[in-house]
């Protein structure tokens, strides 16, 4: 009896990590009032601070082109959701 108990245990708890993997999402968000200085998609320190403060230290910063016939790059954060 104990036996099945653990495994049962094992397969539900094998179930929650497939699910939130599976579901997992990147969620994006610009920030176009950040100060981006940008080398190429890599960005400065005011950028990280900013999509650090507003979604947490897994969160990741990059430039990117918002519009492409305008060459201003915008700070952007993306986080899994």
């Amino acid at each position: 009896m104990a036996n099945s108990k653990f495994s049962v245990a094992v397969l539900c708890y094998v179930i929650l990590l497939l699910s939130v993997g599976i579901d997992a999402k990147e969620c994006n968000e610009g920030l176009p009032w950040v100060n981006a200085y940008c080398f190429g998609e890599e960005v400065t320190t005011p950028c990280w601070a900013e999509c650090y403060k507003r979604h947490g230290s897994y969160a990741k910063a990059y430039c990117r082109n918002v519009a492409p016939v305008l060459p201003t790059q915008v700070c952007w954060c993306s986080w899994t959701c």
